[in-house]
């Protein structure tokens, strides 16, 4: 099952995604700024008797990450993210206010590196970390193939693809990885992207001007 939040003035999805077996649940892309925003996750965790286990990150950027300092803490979990966007995500923490975002301090928080191709336990589902650098450096993709959907934070949007001009962007390094990681997927997976709405693999194969043509 999945729930999603739209949060920030960048307007950044916050997704929840829940093992309906065991009510155990894995917030991804902690974006809450302001406290009502998290109120309004913690209210629903609290409502629907789920227990959050992992906190997971797809990209270093700050409307991804605004909230994680203040959710890892009420939930006393590591902030789960690859080992290759620390160094972005400790520069985006300190600059942010350049983008109307709060300081976060994540040099204090507690942090759980995965690699790409590893498995990620949530109750009886299982996470699949894939490879989507090329938006930010360390960027990862969760796929979970019982709920058919993917998590792909700013990679892939509907019709578009994510920027590539910030610090750490490369368009080939990108492209590539939607090509191998993302459009590899069974057709009828669902994408749920950063911010706007959700898409799926054939339709974005097919339509997507910026990846459409790709030669598999």
């Amino acid at each position: 099952m999945i729930k999603y939040f739209t949060f920030n003035h960048f307007a950044e999805n916050t997704y929840l995604l829940i093992d309906k077996d065991t009510k155990e649940c894995a917030i991804i892309d902690p974006g809450a700024r302001v406290e009502a925003e998290k109120q309004q996750l913690y209210t629903y965790v609290q409502d629907n008797k789920l227990m959050v286990k992992h906190i997971l990150l797809t990209h270093p950027h700050i409307d991804h990450f605004c909230g994680a300092e203040d959710i890892c803490k009420h939930y006393n979990l590591p902030l789960t993210m690859h080992k290759d966007g620390e160094k972005l995500l400790d520069i985006y923490s300190q600059r942010g206010c350049d983008m109307g975002f709060e300081a976060v301090d994540t040099k204090a928080m507690q942090k759980n590196f995965v690699e790409y191709d590893t498995e990620i336990i949530l109750g009886n589902t299982k996470i699949k970390t894939l490879d989507s650098c090329g938006h930010a450096p360390g960027s990862i993709s969760f796929y979970v193939e019982n709920e058919k959907a993917v998590f792909v934070g700013d990679a892939v949007f509907y019709g578009s693809i994510g920027r590539t001009d910030l610090f750490g962007g490369d368009l080939d390094l990108l492209l590539s990885n939607i090509r191998k990681n993302i459009l590899s997927l069974p057709p009828d997976t669902t994408i749920y992207s950063g911010h706007g709405p959700a898409t799926e693999v054939d339709y974005e194969g097919a339509n997507n001007p910026y990846i459409n043509n790709l030669d598999f």
